[in-house]
């Protein structure tokens, strides 16, 4: 199911039963195991493709083939980007599988990238975190950063905990 609800940051593409825990073939993950083995497939393209591509892809969500999948409405000019970003998630002993399903629907470039890298760059200092901040023309010394910051960070590690319990929504935008 493609869920487009105007305001989000995000378009996802999600299974129809929404209630499924961070796994690896079938088998949920502990905290240490996703961040150890969990990341994305990243695939940029302008939105109408990656509306397209989001199409495509849904059987493979419904079947539970792929975990997940997020992307952006609009490019992300403030990490200087100029194209939209898809995120196909899984799990690294599964990667394989999953690139196999998006070269079968036409996707050619390769990107992955360990959602544990992703959460260090959104970390306080971190490289996504402080270009956000700048984006906004907030300025980074702040008290206005700084609870952005802690707040992001507070946000990561009630996710993160929650991992464990089964009772983590499949990506921290959604807590």
């Amino acid at each position: 199911m493609i869920m487009d609800k105007p305001g989000l940051y995000w378009v996802y593409v999600l299974p129809s039963n929404t209630n499924f825990p961070l796994a690896c073939r079938g088998i949920p993950s502990s905290k240490e195991e996703y961040l150890e083995h969990f990341g994305k497939w990243v695939i940029m393209g302008e939105k109408e493709e990656l509306d397209k591509l989001a199409r495509k892809l849904e059987p493979y969500m419904e079947s539970r083939a792929i975990y997940s999948i997020k992307y952006t409405r609009e490019p992300e000019h403030m990490f200087g980007l100029d194209s939209c970003v898809m995120c196909v998630f899984c799990d690294d002993r599964e990667k394989e599988d999953i690139w196999e399903i998006l070269a079968g629907v036409g996707v050619t470039l390769k990107a992955f990238v360990y959602d544990r890298q992703v959460i260090e760059m959104w970390q306080p200092g971190g490289l996504l975190m402080e270009k956000w901040i700048e984006s906004f023309n907030i300025d980074p010394q702040s008290k206005e950063a700084e609870e952005i910051r802690n707040t992001t960070q507070e946000n990561y590690d009630k996710w993160l905990a929650s991992i464990d319990d089964g009772n983590a929504p499949w990506t921290f935008e959604l807590i």
